[in-house]
């Protein structure tokens, strides 16, 4: 009976003991199922015995029951006692362990939590005590849900790689609205992060060669379009401002030059209702300066551009493709399109010059333009606006073109299904791997779960299992170990994808 009570209070108190962190534990695969899991030990103690601790549950689990006088806790279960095993630490205190994963269905989705520590102390049973890592199984190219939602919902967020946070290297923070979040490699979930200086939707970013985020423009809590701009830090983990664009925009593009300037195309200013949207279009470009902190006007391209896309080209120059191209006529649009135009910006010149068509016109795809490893860039799926006449037909297409940068020539694919808002992500071996999305009539979409893989090599598509549930607008990320996370696209659920 003494022995119950007290083992319930070291339960009841080990909550409130931080574990150690003293050493790196990381997963270099991703837990496929049929395949090995990989877990690294890096930092740690030379030489000396490095016990594995896999649980299905985080604990806590306070050490005082092998070692009453040591108050620490770690952040795993015993249930799994019998497959706890010592590894030895080398010379410059690595160590890996792979364990082979059953090809069995029924573990789909299943959690492991592992942490590592050494032994012995100087004065206790065990020495040091890694970091805790978090690692789902699943079956290849197939989804599973995630062991944790996001903080809040979330659609159309930015994404910013935050790899200074810890040694595993696979942090990054999601911004929508005001408000942040950051979603953890190790832990497969998410903890709050620095607000945005300006609450902001339809903006545009674009990673600077030092690694920081733009946030240009948009509009903000008080739905107005604004010149707001302000830089994220993943090394200090906050948001400041800078200076302001030369003028309000919205629903523009943005992408980094070679040389670390960043040009923002096109865009309105005004985003009231679609009509004064595209009445208010513009055909300008603004070009910031991160060393010295300004905005000067840039060249004007060939139309007024509405969600068009702008990636930086394995030439260094700068492909704008696509977008809603507006007509105005003293102050009336009277002709509305999805473009198949494309253009090229050369830094050196400060000039465009026309690039070849696209085979299909499109608009709405900036986020799921891809870079293949070949240097070619793939743009799936977007919106066709048809003519003035026939917005309200406005629909997704299945359209996915290729762009050859040193040909100037365009590919033609198809997808299996149309869709728009989808992510489209580059995975290590190359594929690139779309997912969700919207289809149907503007006026009338449908967010679907469907998932197709394309090969960069068969210039084919592959339709694969879909998703656990429909999502548009998410946010997509492969991780260090090779997992693909989808998160958000309006609610807070999240899933991930093993290959």
């Amino acid at each position: 009976m003494h022995q119950s009570l007290a083992l319930a209070s070291l339960l009841a108190t080990a909550a409130t003991v931080c574990a150690q962190s003293d050493f790196d534990l990381d997963k270099t695969t991703a837990g496929t199922l049929g395949g090995s899991l990989v877990l690294q030990v890096r930092n740690a103690p030379a030489n000396m015995p490095c016990l594995m601790m896999p649980s299905f549950n985080a604990g806590p689990t306070p050490i005082a029951i092998l070692d009453p006088i040591d108050p620490r806790v770690v952040n795993v279960g015993i249930d799994l006692l019998s497959n706890w095993s010592i590894l030895l630490t080398s010379p410059t205190g690595t160590a890996s362990l792979a364990t082979a994963l059953p090809n069995d269905p029924a573990f789909q989705g299943s959690v492991l939590y592992w942490q590592s520590a050494t032994l012995p102390g100087i004065t206790t049973f065990i020495d040091e005590i890694s970091n805790a890592v978090v690692v789902q199984v699943g079956q290849a190219s197939t989804s599973a849900a995630l062991p944790n939602a996001l903080l809040a919902a979330r659609a159309g967020a930015t994404l910013c790689w935050n790899r200074q946070l810890n040694a595993g290297a696979g942090d990054f923070l999601l911004a929508s609205g005001a408000s942040t979040e950051i979603f953890g490699f190790r832990s497969l979930a998410s903890t709050v992060g620095p607000n945005m200086v300006t609450p902001r939707a339809l903006h545009a970013s674009a990673t600077l060669n030092d690694g920081r985020v733009l946030f240009a423009g948009g509009v903000d809590g008080a739905a107005l379009v604004t010149t707001a701009c302000e830089l994220y830090d993943p090394v200090s983990n906050t948001f400041t401002s800078i200076a302001n664009l030369l003028g309000p925009r919205a629903g523009h593009a943005a992408a980094t030059m070679p040389d670390g300037r960043v040009m923002v195309v096109g865009g309105t200013t005004n985003f009231t209702d679609l009509t004064v949207a595209m009445t208010s279009s513009l055909n300008t470009t603004e070009i910031y300066n991160p060393v010295t902190n300004t905005w000067t006007t840039g060249p004007v391209i060939g139309g007024r551009r509405l969600v068009p896309s702008m990636t930086q080209i394995s030439t260094g120059r700068l492909l704008i493709a696509g977008g809603i191209e507006v007509l105005v006529l003293f102050g009336i649009p009277i002709g509305v399109t999805s473009t198949n135009k494309a253009q090229l910006y050369n830094p050196a010149t400060n000039t465009w010059s026309n690039a070849a068509s696209m085979p299909a016109g499109r608009a709405y795809h900036h986020d799921s333009q891809v870079t293949l490893a070949d240097g070619r860039v793939l743009l799936s799926g977007g919106v066709l606006v048809p003519d003035l006449l026939n917005v309200a037909n406005t629909a997704a297409i299945a359209n996915a073109d290729l762009y050859n940068p040193a040909t100037n020539t365009w590919t033609a694919t198809t997808m299996s299904q149309a869709r728009t808002a989808h992510s489209a992500t580059r995975l290590p071996n190359g594929t690139v791997m779309v997912c969700g999305g919207s289809q149907g009539l503007l006026t009338a979409l449908v967010t679907i779960d469907a998932v197709a893989s394309f090969n960069p090599t068969t210039n084919a598509w592959t339709d694969l299992a879909p998703l656990t549930a429909p999502r548009a607008g998410h946010s997509a990320a492969v991780l260090p170990d090779g997992m693909l996370v989808l998160l958000g696209g309006g609610g807070t659920s999240s899933e991930a994808l093993h290959f």
